[in-house]
């Protein structure tokens, strides 16, 4: 698509949309939103109420609905879901195309920003930055923090190491000890992270733990979280499934929970109290137990026995915490192929309002990136990131399971992907 055809350059006005804002669960009928030649939103509100400059393109929006572009807060975007026999195959430059090819998928389903929770050399954030390779918004953790035989520690009783190659400048994250700890949390940090994730405890797919095992002391993660706050990066996030992990990543001062699973009421408290987010991330659970995914070996036997101990166990924390008033902010754990916002109905189905889903992908995703200044509201002033979609996602969340009714997505101004003709 040309720069003319994109907008870019100048004003746009999507004209006959449902303007659906993260402040406001009702929704303005028949809007129009202006995107300024800057890239930012000029205006928005209803048609009587909104002048469209003379030289602005018009882009009918047909009665569909239009959010702001989504925030997923959990990504890996050199991940996949392969055999294990695939992924000894691939090197560290195969993993960079991976990277480059799933961040245009993300971008193409509607999803605007991205925090890749591990794995991603900050030389992704830089290229899609640079607008020469198509892709989100992105965040980068750069490499695992794992203690030695923790969920980041790829090796197997057979010797063989299943993290794969990692490009060069993701250093390796194993460590032990609180000097060690601070060590390898400045190496992330000079390679560029905008956040530390730290494994505070087992994993679904690591061999040699469990999810409920708490892993480093809270001395040890402690040091992480005063690495973060002396760079002046944007904090630590914690994987964190069983519950003595999620409270000693709490007590270290994190900034997000992935997964909580096993949250308990005392948990909850320290959320709370801290104003800590929850990263739920529903949909790896669904995509890991594809029946050709089991029975073809992908996601292998341990790993299948663990995600279903787990996962009824997950929905009722996640309704205790929603219920309490936790924050959450939309994760799906996603990799290639796993990029569709699912996640937004996965979570209405544990409990959660639609409304409350789409400001997790939002304004309070926005809000913990600290981008709340710049995305996650449809205001004048922010950037233009929007997504159009068919239908209501507040009385259909379901739509974000299908990627024929993402129909508009722009970015900072320009349009990206555009199906409204195939709708």
């Amino acid at each position: 698509m040309d720069e003319a055809a994109r907008g870019v350059g100048r004003s746009i006005a999507l004209v006959g949309a449902r303007l659906l804002d993260a402040r406001n669960e009702q929704a303005v009928e028949d809007g129009i939103l202006v995107v300024g030649a800057d890239g930012r939103i000029a205006a928005a509100g209803p048609a009587a109420a909104v002048d469209v400059p003379d030289e602005a393109r018009r882009v009918d929006c047909g009665g569909w609905t239009l959010v702001p572009g989504l925030i997923d807060c959990h990504v890996h975007l050199m991940g996949a879901h392969e055999s294990t026999d695939d992924a000894v195959r691939r090197s560290a430059t195969d993993y960079v195309v991976r990277a480059l090819q799933t961040g245009r998928s993300y971008l193409d389903a509607g999803v605007t920003t991205v925090r890749d929770a591990g794995g991603a050399a900050a030389g992704i954030r830089r290229a899609f930055a640079s607008g020469a390779y198509p892709g989100p918004r992105t965040q980068v953790s750069v490499g695992f923090l794992s203690q030695t035989g923790g969920h980041g520690d790829g090796w197997t009783p057979s010797g063989t190491d299943l993290n794969g190659a990692s490009p060069p400048d993701v250093p390796n994250g194993i460590c032990d000890g609180v000097e060690e700890c601070r060590k390898v949390a400045r190496l992330q940090i000079r390679a560029g992270a905008d956040w530390l994730k730290v494994m505070a405890t087992g994993g679904v797919y690591s061999v040699t733990d469990s999810p409920e095992a708490a892993q480093f002391t809270i001395d040890e993660l402690r040091v992480f979280v005063e690495e973060a706050r002396a760079a002046g990066i944007h904090g630590v996030l914690a994987h964190a499934e069983g519950t003595q992990g999620i409270k000693n990543a709490l007590r270290a001062g994190v900034r997000s929970i992935e997964h909580g699973d096993l949250i308990d009421e005392e948990g909850i408290d320290l959320m709370l109290a801290g104003d800590v987010a929850l990263v739920p991330t529903f949909l790896i659970v669904e995509e890991m137990l594809r029946p050709d995914r089991v029975e073809g070996g992908v996601t292998p036997p341990w790993a299948v026995e663990k995600v279903r101990r787990m996962m009824d166990r997950q929905r009722e924390s996640f309704r205790e915490a929603v219920g309490r008033g936790v924050r959450v902010a939309m994760g799906t754990d996603g990799t290639a192929g796993s990029h569709l916002p699912a996640e937004l109905a996965l979570m209405v189905e544990a409990g959660m309002s639609p409304f409350a889903a789409l400001r997790s992908a939002t304004s309070e995703a926005a809000r913990l990136l600290g981008l709340d200044r710049e995305v996650g509201t449809l205001e004048p002033g922010k950037v233009a990131d929007l997504v159009l979609v068919s239908g209501d996602p507040l009385v259909d969340p379901a739509l974000w399971r299908d990627p024929a009714r993402i129909v508009l997505v722009v970015q900072e101004g320009r349009i990206v992907a555009d199906r409204r003709g195939a709708a």
